[in-house]
């Protein structure tokens, strides 16, 4: 009878089902709203198998208000689009329920990304995320690396780059997985999840000439 597989180190260090967030907003101050998040949860066990086994979740939202244009610049929603996407408060719940399932939620700029869930969570009358929570930058700066912690500069260090110039949710939760898995020596890479539009995205009528209608 052949010997079981044993089990690598440095698994032995990671938690059993890892989530990775972001969060993409109309903007930086503390009143901006969720305009969307992508999420990728890793069962960490399947590393070892060298085939990981993760599930991922793309949402948008329309936030209420417009962006404010450098935030539109990152994210790329305009506001005719995303006036006509669904209120965040329908689907929290859902998103809630993956995120409680997590032992380690994992972010880059995660102080951000949470307290902007969080806002959300709390208008929907929705608990605050309940998992224990890592940050990439955080642990990236711990680290003593010379020069800046942005995500995109992470990258460049471990070789990765992003497809193309926007910040998407889910291609940056991906970033941010990879940055953890990184940071905590893991060998083994997540290949980068197909990077399909939010799953809840409604169609959107032809946009007017001229100056947006106000908002209903």
């Amino acid at each position: 009878m052949p010997e079981p597989t044993p089990i690598p180190d440095w698994l032995g260090w990671l938690p059993p089902r890892l989530v990775a967030l972001d969060v993409e907003a109309t903007g930086l101050a503390a009143g901006d709203r969720m305009v969307s998040v992508g999420v990728v949860a890793l069962a960490t066990a399947s590393l070892a198998t060298g085939r990981p086994e993760i599930a991922c979740h793309h949402l948008i939202f329309d936030p209420g208000r417009p962006s404010h244009p450098a935030a539109q610049a990152v994210h790329g929603y305009d506001d005719w689009l995303l006036r006509h996407q669904d209120p965040a408060a329908m689907h929290l719940a859902a998103l809630a329920g993956i995120l409680a399932g997590a032992d380690l939620v994992v972010a880059h700029n995660a102080a951000f990304d949470l307290a902007v869930l969080d806002r959300e969570m709390a208008a929907a009358g929705l608990p605050a995320v309940p998992a224990k929570v890592y940050c990439t930058m955080e642990a990236y700066r711990r680290r003593g690396e010379r020069g800046r912690a942005a995500l995109d500069a992470v990258c460049r260090r471990m070789g990765l780059a992003r497809v193309g110039t926007r910040h998407g949710a889910l291609e940056d939760a991906w970033l941010a997985l990879r940055a953890y898995l990184w940071l905590q020596a893991c060998p083994v890479a997540v290949a980068r999840p197909e990077l399909t539009a939010p799953s809840n995205l409604r169609p959107v009528p032809p946009r007017p000439e001229g100056p947006l209608p106000p908002r209903a």
